[in-house]
């Protein structure tokens, strides 16, 4: 079947809907059991429609399709129909040519008598009278072109010879041009049909059932891969918009046996497999419309624009009665304005389900808080086609509240400005304040809630940070009562960026010899100022009384080496510095008191003024090497303090055994120990732990205590027994930051003291 456009159809106008929407239409038995391979509307009068079948049925229409009889024609395969007016028309196929004068009635056989037997298919009715039957080709390599001028009573012929190339369709101009397809060949005839030429190859020689033609554009469907076309799977639209000259080739991997040019830019081509393809550019691409078709298709029919035809297992018409199916979002509008934190509904209005919208939301219905593009889709069975709408949704003000300050923060006592300046209305400030601007000076956190000019209402926060003002902490180095000649030195407790001593010096400590008040100003990180407390500094008119004696190039005492587990002693010079008080000496200690010790049945030792005394120190060292030692006594003004040293030796022995052999050993250790850790952690904040342990066979008891600067007891005495190993904590929470001492006893003797630095 072919596509002939004449004038009558110049009139159509292109409006292509982008929905091709198919209905199958009912037939009466027995014809809606037949598969029907053409379709014809008389173009003078598209009321009248005939589709013929391979069975032989020949069904029509008188009344656009609404309704359906039909004719048989016995033993007969139909694969063209064409009517010259309502009455007149003719069919044609494998088994021949057939004439009805009654609009499709009743049938007479004018088949010709042919040549060959080869495989007859498609005709062309110029008028009543004069028509022409296409035959062969794939058989003898000869197209056969049938002619009768008076309706089938006699024919004449004319043949080419094309190897391999099924003749099937054709058609003749109004001024005697015409052209034919076989497979891959396009002919020509310039005196219509008598004559015939090969104008172009269309492509591979694979059946071409049909040609339709509009002004230079031919479109054609190809099946299979050969002559007969029976390869299934395969088949293709060719399209040429130059009258033969090129093609373009779209492949459909289905086999395609119908076209139909609408115009010359807009086709149609069918086939197997639901194939219903339409294209709108002149073959460039194409796009399948075949919502409603449930099988194979032969031929497409097209009255005008959007009323067409096709015809298969089945018929169907397109868009009879159908209107396009729509989705509209409500709000019905193409941009929709909220404010910044507020919500909108959108609701999809249409007979689709289910919803599903740009973001992953499935729902016909949603909030929207975010601007931005929304568009809500969904499937419509009716046309096969997903139907969407999109909306908008922007911010109604794209104004964002920002308060500013006039600093990022501030000391503790300071105040500090905020404001939100913009085109607002409106202020509220969680300080109850409803200006632009206000000052605030305790921290937390500040929100104030606007009306901006648009409306809409928005809100800000604006942490305040109030630093807390430093608090320093002066820590003298000694009791702040010193003697004439003594020094003591002033020190703040935590770094910080800057320092002003009330006597105008700006270093971390001070020393001095001077008394009065002393205080400390500083600056922090954060720039913020802090005054410590007043310390006072008192300067006694005396001095220390002791002076110890010792060499000048060896400012130490050495206490003789001696073996291990043995005891040496030294005595001392003290010389009584004031010539006018006796030096009473009540006391001396060693820092460790492990090795080294003091006698203490010696004391008191009084030595008059200017005079001279001595005291005794003795060492008794547990191991071999070197041992150290400080000697401490608390002297009228401050705590002297004299390195002493000694050395631990080993002890040799030698004898003979009962084997009468020679036996040595050396003595390398000797006597109870002690194993002494100063109290950690130092700076301590609120407890100190102890460890002692010792290597005697028995427990001992040690007492520890806690003087402050000023030698006053504030902890103790706390009594623990120590077996091996003791460690034991001491709860200091409750002192101020300061320095301490830590003092260790074990029956009633010092076993060694040790400073330590409370924080805060």
């Amino acid at each position: 079947m072919k596509t002939v456009l004449f004038t009558l159809l110049f009139f159509f106008t292109s409006t292509a809907s982008s929905i091709a929407q198919w209905r199958e239409v009912p037939l009466p038995a027995p014809y809606n059991e037949g598969y029907y391979l053409d379709v014809f509307f008389l173009p003078a009068n598209p009321s009248l429609g005939w589709v013929c079948s391979m069975q032989g049925h020949v069904i029509r229409t008188i009344d656009g399709g609404r309704s359906w009889r039909g004719t048989m024609i016995a033993g007969a395969n139909l694969e063209y129909v064409q009517f010259l007016n309502p009455r007149v028309g003719y069919a044609s196929g494998p088994t021949g040519v057939y004439r009805s004068t009654d609009g499709g009635v009743s049938w007479r056989d004018i088949t010709p008598q042919l040549v060959v037997a080869e495989k007859a298919w498609g005709s062309y009715w110029i008028n009543e009278q004069e028509g022409l039957f296409f035959v062969g080709g794939c058989a003898t390599g000869l197209q056969y072109f049938y002619r009768t001028t008076d309706a089938g009573q006699s024919w004449s012929f004319t043949t080419t010879n094309e190897p391999g190339s099924g003749l099937s369709d054709g058609l003749i101009f109004p001024d005697g041009s015409g052209l034919a397809v076989s497979s891959g060949v396009l002919w020509g005839t310039n005196d219509s049909g008598r004559n015939w030429f090969r104008i172009n190859s269309t492509g591979s020689k694979r059946w071409t059932e049909e040609i339709a033609v509009v002004g230079n554009s031919i479109l054609l469907p190809t099946s299979g891969t050969d002559c007969d076309g029976q390869t299934r799977g395969v088949g293709s639209l060719r399209f040429s918009r130059d009258r033969g000259r090129t093609w373009r080739e779209f492949q459909t991997r289905a086999n395609m046996f119908g076209t139909f040019l609408v115009s010359e830019s807009r086709g149609w081509g069918v086939g197997d497999e639901r194939s219903v393809f339409e294209t709108t550019d002149f073959g460039q691409t194409w796009t399948r419309r075949n919502c409603g078709i449930r099988g194979n298709i032969d031929d497409v029919w097209f009255i005008n624009d959007t009323l067409g035809w096709a015809v298969g297992e089945g018929i169907y018409v397109s868009r009879l009665g159908a209107t396009e199916s729509r989705i509209t979002i409500d709000p019905n509008v193409d941009t929709a304005l909220i404010c910044r934190g507020d919500s909108l509904l959108l609701s999809a209005v249409g007979p689709f389900a289910p919803y599903s919208w740009n973001d992953g939301i499935i729902a016909p219905a949603r909030i929207v808080t975010e601007p931005g593009r929304y568009i809500v889709q969904a499937y419509d069975s009716l046309t096969c086609e997903t139907v969407s709408d999109t909306i908008t949704v922007a911010l109604r003000s794209t104004f964002r509240p920002v308060i500013t300050s006039s600093s990022r923060a501030i000391c503790q006592g300071d105040s500090m400005t905020l404001s939100l300046i913009g085109p607002i209305d409106s202020w509220s400030w969680s300080t109850g304040d409803t200006s632009s601007s206000i000052r605030v000076a305790g921290p937390g956190r500040v929100t104030c809630t606007i009306v901006d000019q648009a409306g809409c209402r928005q809100e800000a926060s604006f942490e305040v940070i109030v630093h807390p003002l430093p608090r320093p902490l002066i820590i003298p180095n000694r009791r702040t009562t010193i003697c004439r000649d003594e020094v003591i030195t002033l020190s703040v407790d935590a770094p910080y960026a800057s320092y002003r001593w009330s006597n105008g010096e700006s270093n971390r400590s001070l020393t001095t010899s001077t008394a009065g008040d002393y205080l400390v100003e500083v600056i922090d990180q954060n720039g913020c100022v802090g005054r410590s407390d007043t310390i006072t500094v008192t300067v006694l008119n005396i001095r220390n009384q002791a002076e110890f004696q010792f060499s000048a190039a060896r400012p130490s005492y050495a206490i003789a080496d001696h073996d291990v587990g043995g005891l040496r002693c030294l005595r001392v010079g003290v010389l009584n510095r004031s010539d006018s008080t006796d030096l009473v000496m009540r006391a001396a200690r060693f820092q460790g008191n492990v090795v080294f010790s003091v006698p203490q049945a010696q004391f008191p030792i009084v030595i008059p003024p200017s005079g001279f005394g001595e005291l005794t120190i003795c060492a008794s060292a547990y191991e071999v090497g070197p041992i150290l030692d400080t000697l401490l006594f608390d002297d009228t003004c401050s705590t002297i303090g004299i390195p002493v040293s000694t050395n631990g030796l080993s002890i040799p022995l030698t004898g003979i055994s009962r084997c009468d052999l020679p036996v040595e050993s050396t003595i390398v250790q000797a006597g109870t120990t002690w194993r002494l850790r100063a109290p950690f952690p130092t700076p301590a904040d609120d407890r100190l732990v102890l460890q002692l342990s010792h290597n005697g066979t028995s427990s001992r008891m040690v007492t520890a205590t806690v003087h402050d600067v000023t030698g006053t007891v504030v902890i103790g005495p706390r009594d623990v027994r120590v077996d091996a190993r003791m460690e034991d904590l001491l709860d200091v929470s409750q002192l101020r930051a300061g320095p301490y001492v830590v003092a260790l006893t074990v029956d009633g003797e010092p076993l060694a003291s040790y400073p330590v630095i409370i924080s805060r």
